[in-house]
């Protein structure tokens, strides 16, 4: 906060210097491009290029646009490693520090990535630790970006643009006092807000960085698993053909492996209940539960009890068992009782 209101700045500066870090990003994409080695034109002429990207033409068509650059980058990842690594992971950071104009990208590099490496792989499932290792590394150092970028220009912006996004942000925020970290959590998890929204509105409401980083790395794990593996088995069909029975053991691997990662997402309030609610069709514990009613039934006659005491008061058959020994001895007096 103090760095943002020494900083002072206006919407109009905001969107410059918004606008100056996106040139230079392109710039240096460019700059790479220009002195990396060339591309294989025989299997390169039809890949997709930066602007279609931005064009959304990676989203409207991603089975060819994966395709193709998976023809490609194949076949130059065989003579230029760190180039095609490189690349594809900048590429990965920039369009997640630069969210709106990159969503829904995520998904097709993180396929493409798991369609490309096979290094470092997993025995049972061949999935690559090397190609989750990228996914993830670029999901959270570009969602990083953006947050630092949104914390020192972004407030003007947020404010103007996406003012009622802001307000149901914070509006949300106020269910979560008791933990700053479950809420980030919750974000990255929930489906109420875009991606890039989060990276950039969390650096304004207080969130501590920290929280951010450690939240986005568990939360993304489940999906990339899914995306990368989806990539690993796009590569097998391309150079070995459909397997389906390789195929289904490495998808119920995975379904089980994304279950397993999923589990700790679950808020323990939402995870208390649930397990309750499934003890409870099972029929577990219902005589546990009959033993806390009785116990509680008497604790409240026992307190009951002690109050009617306090007061002086005596019981409805104490009352009866005093009327009628104090009949008894009246008729004794008079000798009337036979």
């Amino acid at each position: 906060g103090r760095s943002r209101a020494a900083m002072g700045l206006s919407l109009g500066w905001s969107l410059f210097l918004y606008a100056a870090f996106m040139v230079l990003a392109v710039g240096g994409c460019c700059l790479f491009v220009w002195t990396a080695p060339p591309l294989p034109q025989a299997h390169c002429a039809e890949i997709v290029t930066p602007m279609d990207v931005i064009r959304g033409k990676l989203v409207r068509e991603p089975q060819k646009s994966i395709l193709d650059l998976w023809n490609c980058l194949r076949e130059y990842k065989k003579d230029n490693w760190w180039h095609t690594t490189g690349g594809i992971w900048g590429i990965y950071v920039i369009f997640k520090v630069f969210g709106p104009f990159g969503a829904g990208t995520s998904m097709v590099l993180s396929v493409l990535i798991g369609a490309l490496y096979d290094e470092w792989a997993e025995p049972t499932t061949n999935y690559s630790l090397l190609a989750h290792l990228l996914g993830v590394s670029g999901e959270v150092c570009g969602g990083a970006g953006g947050w630092i970028m949104s914390y020192c220009i972004g407030r003007e912006i947020l404010l103007h643009f996406a003012a009622e996004k802001m307000a149901k942000l914070k509006e949300e925020m106020d269910k979560f006092k008791g933990s700053l970290f479950r809420y980030m959590l919750f974000l990255r998890i929930s489906p109420l807000f875009p991606n890039w929204f989060v990276n950039y509105s969390t650096a304004l409401i207080g969130m501590p960085f920290w929280y951010f980083l450690v939240a986005s790395t568990l939360a993304i794990q489940p999906a990339a698993c899914m995306s990368i593996a989806m990539g690993g088995m796009l590569r097998d069909v391309g150079e070995t053909g459909l397997d389906l029975v390789k195929m289904s053991k490495r998808g119920g691997a995975m379904a089980c492996t994304m279950g397993l990662l999923s589990m700790p997402l679950i808020p323990a309030d939402d995870w208390s209940k649930g397990m309750a609610r499934v003890k409870r069709l099972l029929g577990i514990g219902k005589e546990k539960e009959k033993k806390v009613e009785l116990h509680e039934a008497l604790q409240l006659q026992s307190q009951a009890s002690q109050s009617t005491a306090g007061r002086g008061e005596v019981s409805p058959g104490a009352r009866g068992g005093r009327e009628e020994g104090g009949g008894r001895g009246s008729c004794a007096a008079a000798d009337n009782c036979e």
